[in-house]
């Protein structure tokens, strides 16, 4: 408990330099940060996407641009322009690349940041995801990141109306678009592939990458486990203690994840019965989320609330 006072204690004292000011938003100007943002088009439209880079400060901010190629169906290269000065973002390059500079003016939007691959020549299907972070230079803990997922034909699994997205009635990872989420569909899988991905989320039903009002980390009950769960103190401080019994099949894991849906941690349970005791000290208040599994199915999601 010490060491979270006195973290929230240096927050406060940092005062305005930690301030947020910077947010990464789609071309429409709607925030994407710490989302996943999808393009599908055609190849040539998609080489002229473009991302907004807002700044809520009452100054201008000099801002640089990182990206990292998350995974890919070419080996097409990308491009990083600001306004008509262009980088090229190596594909087979997985660490971070980072492309200097442009400036969001004061209380406004510099919107003149094209992320595209270089994309002419692609056929249907191809694809590409960068997870992008834009920072001020003077201030780089002022930052903000998505993921972006660029797709040359087709649609979002799920989208009967063929908008390009998923809005009401539709549910990402509905492959046969027949308005829910059955036999080997997954909640969230917006590109379709059966399983969820580093850019997705796992019951995210409008596909944004995060779990909003109304979304939980999806479950799926296999008939033949039997799964009894039970998690103490909740809410917890320091120490979380789960106590499970699991019949029906091996290889059983626990997974933490917090409110976003990035999994936070993974441990291997050796019994079928027995308890788990998760250090939580170093972990920021806020609502949180583990699910039991077995192998890559999700067998049980509970809450749990850290103080």
């Amino acid at each position: 408990m010490i060491k979270k006072i006195l973290f929230i204690t240096t927050i406060a004292l940092a005062g305005l330099a930690n301030a947020q000011s910077v947010t990464l938003n789609d071309d429409a100007n709607n925030s994407i940060a710490g989302k996943t943002h999808y393009f599908f088009d055609t190849g040539v439209n998609l080489a002229e996407t473009k991302l907004h880079v807002s700044n809520s400060s009452s100054g201008a901010i000099n801002f640089d641009c990182t990206v990292w190629s998350i995974a890919n169906s070419t080996t097409d290269n990308w491009q990083v322009c600001f306004g008509t000065s262009c980088f090229v973002a190596q594909t087979s390059i997985s660490t971070a690349q980072t492309f200097a500079q442009a400036t969001a003016p004061a209380m406004g939007s510099y919107n003149d940041l094209k992320i595209a691959p270089f994309s002419f020549g692609w056929s249907g299907g191809e694809w590409n995801v960068l997870k992008v972070k834009v920072f001020d230079k003077t201030n780089p803990n002022d930052s903000s990141t998505a993921y972006v997922y660029w797709q040359a034909g087709g649609k979002p699994a799920g989208d009967t109306n063929n908008n390009g997205i998923i809005d009401g009635g539709e549910i990402a990872g509905d492959k046969n678009e027949d308005s829910s989420i059955g036999a080997g569909e997954i909640s969230g899988d917006m590109n379709g592939d059966g399983i969820i991905n580093e850019w997705e989320v796992s019951g995210d039903a409008n596909g944004n990458g995060v779990i909003d009002n109304g979304e939980v980390l999806s479950t799926e009950e296999l008939s033949s486990t039997k799964i009894l769960v039970k998690s103490y103190p909740n809410p917890a401080n320091d120490n979380l203690t789960i106590t499970y019994s699991l019949e029906g099949s091996n290889n059983f894991s626990i997974d933490l994840y917090d409110v976003l849906g990035q999994k936070i941690n993974t441990y291997n349970l050796l019994n079928n019965k027995g308890s788990l005791n998760i250090d939580l000290s170093n972990i920021n208040s806020g609502v949180y989320f583990y699910a039991v599994k077995s192998g890559n199915k999700t067998l049980k999601t509970e809450r749990i609330i850290v103080r």
